[in-house]
């Protein structure tokens, strides 16, 4: 017990001591404690010093009388809070946990200084009321409480009570020290595990998931952060379906069996253990866990497969589930850990498949452990944790007196920086938190339910993305995995014990297959070939079709489909009609040689072009008449003989005015022998034949240049003499489009197509446009002509000419294509089954990566001018017999 202040104090307040004391004396001793009052002191008169320094020594008392209560205050054991739901796997965990870890804080003399820790533990139901009765006791920080709902409302008690709240097991991501400042955490939150599901779903293709989650506040905020994690791989949740925890079998089922009814396979769940284990038994009793669904489950679900797996029904239930925990890695304090904790729980897991601990109870003991780590750093400062009322009116309570009635803890703030200022290595791993209060790091273990257990299939990191080695979470750079994509997850055995990849949406059992129209005329089979079986079934095939089907194989799900003939089969029907009826829903979809024009791109939906498609015009072509006689005149025009005669003459005339004085063969004779000479020595350098001799040095330089020249003239002389009496020369009738609507030439093209309305916005008449039915009929107006009732042109898409001019090769494509477009498969706008957009990326696919469709080498060009369809099988085997024409 230690003496009262006032016994060493109060005799220095005696009149003797201040008669004996002198001001003087008194004045300096204050300078020593407040310097700055020396300056007024000499103002003062002695009774006043007096009454000074009684004032100023009552201060110093009342500080030295604190420190000696707060010392007497602080008590040899510090009681720990503890929220739990005990009857909960996770809860009952947890206590053991708990209840290790204090065990072994206790019996470590290195924390704590000599004293000791003693858990309270707080209801049993884990309510608010428990909260309120726990923070009733002298606690300094509370480890929960286990449900997100219970944490919120404990955490605005925080600042009433100053008292650190420890969290092992919520996973709220609106949980954090921004809103709620005396919270931290150890658990990850859901922005972590959705973030690594999300990846998942980006992983296998998938775009469209829907979400099954408890409607409460735990199940919200991880569902909305699953809707923000999806929008970085492209994916969406297309169906939220929140259910009451409170629901039983038949809510939780009439739920599901409504899901059952639509396409959508993709399935997430974020719930409770006891809500889970009621909907994955009502969705085994719907035949909705086998082949062909994928059920991805979040940490709160699968942390406990292993101890509930013992269940019969339910382990029928969640075979290949994949789902996404914490990773914890390795480590000989962990293996430690491990082996007294199985010792620990030998007895009480008799009947269950394995006695491992989850994430959340290895969390609970390290948060006592950060706990005592922190209270170590506050007293090496030399607090204490004293209690006094929290000095809270009712009013600023928000109505609640009991709240007002609680007990603040002093210096619990010292003791909240000391928690985020810990650092140390745990059973969990490293212990750090961040200025969100959170733990730091955020690796994520992706596991598969096969059997009676979980098997890992791979990792994820926020720093270093999925892989299947758990070494590359430390190993690998952002870099490196920004540049891989994080494309590296083990095989997976989905529900039916197939490992191939469950396609994202199928047609539902109460769906009806795609109607799809597809035009039917008499020619070009290659494109789209309609008959009739032996057995009156009808049969489509050919390039556009195979396309379609090629693009199906590669959609992430299946759709099921009706073909359906547009035409009678004997003329071409009206593309334009048909695109209508797509709109007005009389077809889903429609396949075949349509063209994508900007009307109809306004009505429908149109995949990417498979096809590279433009308007041509093709003339008949005619041979140009040559006399065989005089062919030999026609590699130069007669400019050009000219030109070439007047140089033979010219330098004949320098050779000889450079040669004659000084070369007797340029100058002996009369002026005709010499000119002749002349002649002939220029007409044999054609040959290179020359005798005469080039004496002169100017001589031999023009003789150089012109043996260079006619080297020239007779190389170019052969090579088109020999073009013209070798090949055949076909020339265009009209030279291309402009020149065909200047002229008042008939114009036909394929009845139905868009041309006529392309050639009417140019202004071309009416009267001068012919529709034909097919392949025969343009080569029988061609062949007339205008004058014999026939046309001068045919203007068409450049697939049916080249298709026309394979059995054609009278007729020749004048000019350059004018338009550019292409065909594609059309769908109606805003469709339910939201099928043009992929299709779109599938019909570029099969035109890179189809082998048989699009085979490289087997034709050469522009894709323009040799375009895909030539390289299918039907059309290699037809061009094989037929001459494509060069022109």
């Amino acid at each position: 017990m230690l003496p009262s202040l006032s016994t060493y104090i109060s005799p220095l307040f005696s009149c003797h001591a201040m008669h004996m004391v002198g001001s003087d004396c008194l004045a300096a001793a204050l300078c020593c404690f407040c310097p700055r009052a020396c300056v007024h002191l000499s103002m003062l008169q002695a009774p006043q010093i007096r009454v000074l320094i009684f004032l100023s020594l009552l201060c110093a008392i009342g500080g030295v009388q604190r420190i000696v209560a707060d010392h007497a205050a602080s008590p040899a054991t510090l009681k720990i809070g503890a929220l739990l739901a005990p009857h909960s796997t996770i809860g009952k965990e947890a206590k053991r946990s708990l209840e290790l870890a204090v065990k072994h804080v206790n019996a470590n003399r290195r924390v704590l200084n000599g004293k000791t820790l003693e858990l309270l533990w707080g209801d049993t139901n884990c309510s608010a009321s428990a909260a309120m009765d726990l923070m009733s006791e002298p606690v300094i920080a509370i480890i929960g409480p286990q449900i997100s709902v219970v944490s919120h409302f404990v955490a605005h008690m925080g600042p009433t009570t100053f008292v650190p709240l420890v969290s092992f097991s919520p996973t709220d991501s609106t949980l954090s020290k921004y809103q709620y400042p005396y919270v931290v955490r150890l658990s990850r939150s859901d922005r972590a595990q959705m973030e690594a599901i999300a990846r998942v779903v980006g992983f296998f293709g998938w775009t469209k998931v829907v979400a099954l989650y408890s409607d409460d506040e735990f199940g919200t905020s991880g569902i909305y952060a699953l809707s923000d994690a999806l929008v970085g791989v492209g994916a969406t949740i297309v169906n939220r379906i929140g259910l009451n925890p409170a629901a039983g079998r038949d809510g939780i089922g009439s739920a599901l069996n409504q899901l059952a009814q639509m396409g959508s396979r993709i399935l997430v769940v974020h719930m409770q253990p006891i809500m889970g284990r009621i909907l994955f038994n009502e969705a085994h009793y719907l035949n909705m866990t086998l082949r062909g669904y994928v059920w991805i489950v979040t940490e709160a679900l699968s942390s406990v497969l292993d101890k509930i797996s013992y269940e019969d029904e339910f382990l029928k239930a969640t075979q290949g589930l994949i789902g996404t925990r914490t990773f914890i890695p390795d480590s000989k304090k962990f293996q430690t850990f491990l082996h007294e904790w199985k010792k620990l729980t030998k007895n009480e897991t008799a009947g269950m498949v394995d006695n491992h601990i989850t994430s959340y109870g290895l969390y609970a003991y390290d948060a006592i452990w950060l706990i005592a780590h922190a209270l170590d750093k506050c007293f090496s400062q030399n607090r204490s944790f004293p209690f006094h009322p929290s000095n809270v009116f009712p009013a600023e309570a928000r109505g609640n007196p009991e709240l007002a009635k609680l007990n603040a803890s002093q210096n619990s703030f010292l003791l909240l920086q000391c928690i985020l200022n810990t650092e140390f290595t745990g059973v969990t791993g490293r212990i750090k938190l961040d200025k969100r209060g959170d733990l730091e790091g955020s690796s994520i273990e992706i596991v598969n339910m096969v059997g009676r257990g979980l098997r890992t299939v791979g990792y994820w990191s926020n720093a270093t993305g999925c892989t299947k080695h758990a070494s590359h979470l430390a190993s690998r750079g952002t870099s490196e995995i920004t540049k891989n994509n994080a494309q590296d997850l083990d095989s997976v055995i989905w529900p039916g014990g197939t490992v191939k990849v469950p396609r994202e949406w199928v047609n539902p059992n109460n769906g009806k297959p795609l109607l799809i129209g597809v035009p039917d005329k008499i020619d070009y089979s290659e494109f789209v070939d309609i008959t009739i079986g032996a057995d009156n079934t009808t049969r489509f095939q050919g390039f556009c079709i195979d396309v379609f089907q090629a693009a199906l194989k590669y959609l992430p799900y299946s759709v099921p489909y009706t073909l359906v003939s547009y035409g009678n089969g004997s003329s071409p029907p009206n593309y334009d009609h048909l695109v209508e009826r797509l709109a007005n829903k009389e077809f889903d979809a429609v396949v075949g040689d349509v063209t994508i024009t900007a009307e109809r791109a306004r009505i429908v939906d149109f995949t990417q072009p498979y096809i590279a498609s433009g308007l041509v015009v093709v003339v008949p072509a005619h041979k140009e008449e040559t006399n065989a006689a005089w062919a030999f005149m026609r590699p130069f025009t007669p400019a050009m003989w000219c030109t070439t005669f007047v140089f033979f003459l010219c330098t004949g005339v320098v050779v000889w005015l450079l040669e004659r004085k000084k070369n007797p063969t340029f100058r002996g004779g009369p002026l005709k022998k010499q000119f002749v000479t002349t002649l002939w020595f220029i007409f044999s350098t054609l040959f290179f034949s020359q005798k005469e001799d080039v004496k002169s040095t100017l001589g031999r330089a023009v003789v150089v240049i012109w043996l260079f020249v006619v080297l020239i003239i007779t190389s170019s002389y052969t090579a088109s003499l020999t073009s013209i009496l070798t090949l055949q020369q076909l020339m265009p009738t009209i030279q291309g489009f402009n020149e065909l609507v200047a002229s008042s030439v008939p114009i036909g093209y394929q009845a139905g197509s868009f041309v006529e309305d392309y050639l009417l916005q140019l202004h071309v008449r009416k009267e001068r446009l012919v529709p034909l039915d097919g392949l025969a009929n343009f080569a029988d107006a061609l062949h007339k002509g205008p004058k014999a009732g026939g046309i001068g042109a045919l203007v068409e898409e450049l697939p049916y000419v080249q298709e026309f001019l394979s059995s054609a090769c009278e007729f020749i494509i004048a000019g350059d294509e004018f338009t550019k477009s292409g065909w594609g498969f059309g769908f109606r706008c805003f469709s339910t089954v939201m099928l043009a957009g992929h299709p779109s990326r599938m019909t570029v696919k099969v035109s890179q990566e189809d082998a048989p469709l699009h085979q490289e080498g087997q034709f050469s060009g522009s894709t323009r001018s040799r375009p895909l369809w030539l390289s299918h099988p039907a059309k290699q085997s037809m061009l094989q017999q037929q001459r494509w024409p060069t022109r």
